[in-house]
Formats: C-alpha cells, structure tokens, sequence
C-alpha cells in the first residue's frame, strides 16, 4: 500500500524558542531586582518586536505543536493572542494556549481511535438538533408577533376563583413596617412617635423623618414578603415564624448599637390560601403561557391542514 503523502511542514525554529526564553529571563530578572523601568520597558519591546517580526508571510504557516495528524500554526496561535496584550503576558497566554491544545488534541485523538464508527457519527443528532432549532426559532417569532400579552384584571380574578386549590401557601408572608436607627440618636424618641402613629399623614412624615436623620427603613402597604425574605433584611434571630407572626404585631430589639422597630399589619400562615395580591403576577404569567400553548396549538393545526388541502403530505400505510 502505498504511503499517503505529506506537504512540507514548517516548524517553528527552535532558535526563536530559545531567545525568547532568553528574553523571558532578562526581564524576569529585572522584575526582581527591582531596576530602572526604562530597561523593563526595553526588554518588553525587544520582545514584543521579536514576536511580530515572526508573524510574517512565511512564518504564518509554521508549525507550533503537533498531535498525530493535527497541527497548531504559528498563524493560529497569533489569532488567539489579544492584540493589545504586553510581551510578557502574549508569551504566557502562547504557552498555555500551546498547553491546552495539545492536552485536548491528545484525548480527541484516543476517542477517534477507540470508538466505533457507529458511535462517532453524530449526524442524524446534529439533523435532529437543527431541526429543532428551527422550529424553535420559527414558533418563538411567530409568538412574538401574534400574541396578545395584555391580561385584564377580571381573568386574573376569574383564574384565581376557579383555581383555587393550586395557590395554597408553602410558606408564610406578611406585610411590615420597619426601620432601624442607631441605638444612641437623639432623633429616636421622634422616629418612634412618628413610627407608632396611626395618623395618615404621620406616615409620610415617618419616612422623610428617616430621611432625614439616617435610618433606614421599609414600608409597602401592598406588598406581601416572603418570611424567608423579612429575616434576611432584619437580624432578628431564631424565632419560629408561626409563633412570632401570632404573638407579636409590634416589635422593637436592639442589636449591634441599632434599634430595630416593626409593625406586622398583616400576615397569612403556612398552608392557607395565598392571596390573590401575592398570586396576581404569577397568575398572568400563567395566562399568557396558556395564550402561547394555545396559539401554537392552531398554528400546527392550520399549517397541517393547509398542507392536506395543497395535496404536499400523502401516506401509505392502511391501504390493501
């Protein structure tokens, strides 16, 4: 059998190898003993110069590294390597681009020869990866211009009455007021009359009083919190949610030189019903998904018909 023929390789010398290790050296060395700049700067140039001295027309084709049949070139090598990159750090990023490639070269080469044919032929997965990829991409544009996102409050509503057994809580909300201020303020005597009040006006006072006096604070009448969520804004230690949310609608404790106030104003336990306030944005969400499952339901359908009518499917299976 006669052998397969090669066309003459160019390898990359071994003298360039050895000079910039030579360079490499040079600058390390000054690194270390910590001389003038002006020669860092210097041995970096030189380098530098070398490097793309070498990435000219006839270099470009020089080989780098080689694994059974596989090759690195100098051209590709210099293709990986960040324009802007110092000599140094172009000569470190080579070396382990070289690395890399070699040691993923040398386990692609063990797999090629120790798999069967049958077990690298990857086409009908690539055909069946494409194939859905385009419908994919065709049932996304087709969502995207036909369907109707807008979800008025009543099928909100609706959704949730007739669903009623999927929105039973798997944990505990509340709605709360909080702030925190410095234990030491001489503002907290009028932080906390504001705080407590139940006067209307007092509240937009309360907020711009922590404005202005530094404390932080919290408070959205319509907003439910997750437990879990309360507890990470408030260092308020081992508590069992159940017995704190039933025992305690007001609360203050003092804690690394701050004083922590709160009012739970509302709360709905672990396995209740979830309001229909917390469930709003989950429920249209819902909504809209089954809009889109139904759209795309009538879009085969009608493409499927269509094609009956244009006589383009024809079967044979059933017929004597």
């Amino acid at each position: 059998m006669a052998k397969p023929t090669h066309q003459k390789e160019t390898r990359f010398p071994v003298g360039r190898s050895i000079f910039i290790v030579f360079l490499m050296r040079i600058i390390s060395s000054i690194q270390q003993c910590k001389l003038p700049t002006i020669l860092l700067q210097t041995a970096n140039l030189l380098l530098l110069l070398f490097l793309l001295s070498c990435n000219n027309s006839n270099d470009q084709s020089a080989l780098v590294a080689r694994v059974g049949d596989k090759t690195l070139t100098w051209n590709q090598l210099m293709e990986v390597i960040p324009d802007n990159t110092n000599a140094v750090d172009s000569t470190m990023l080579a070396e382990s681009y070289i690395q890399n490639w070699i040691k993923e070269q040398v386990v692609i080469t063990q797999a090629e020869s120790s798999l069967s044919d049958e077990k690298k032929s990857f086409d009908e997965l690539i055909e069946n990866y494409r194939k859905s990829l385009i419908t994919y991409t065709y049932e996304q544009e087709w969502v995207r211009q036909k369907l109707d996102t807008v979800v008025v409050d009543d099928e909100i509503v609706n959704y949730y009455n007739v669903n009623e057994q999927n929105f039973e809580l798997k944990g505990y909300i509340l709605k709360v007021k909080f702030c925190a201020i410095g234990s030491d303020s001489k503002a907290l005597p009028g932080l906390k009359k504001l705080f407590y009040s139940a006067k209307p006006e007092d509240l937009v006072k309360w907020e711009q009083y922590c404005l202005a006096n530094g404390a932080s604070y919290y408070f959205d009448e319509d907003r439910w919190m997750l437990w879990e969520d309360f507890i990470k804004q408030i260092p308020l230690g081992d508590y069992d949610a159940e017995t704190f949310l039933k025992k305690n609608k007001n609360f203050e404790f003092e804690k690394n030189n701050n004083l922590y106030l709160m009012a739970i104003t509302n709360y709905q336990l672990d396995g209740s019903r979830s309001p229909l306030s917390f469930e709003r944005e989950k429920i249209r969400s819902m909504i809209i998904n089954k809009r889109k499952m139904e759209l795309l339901e009538t879009m085969r359908e009608d493409l499927y018909q269509k094609a009956l009518q244009n006589n383009e499917v024809e079967t044979y299976y059933g017929e004597k």
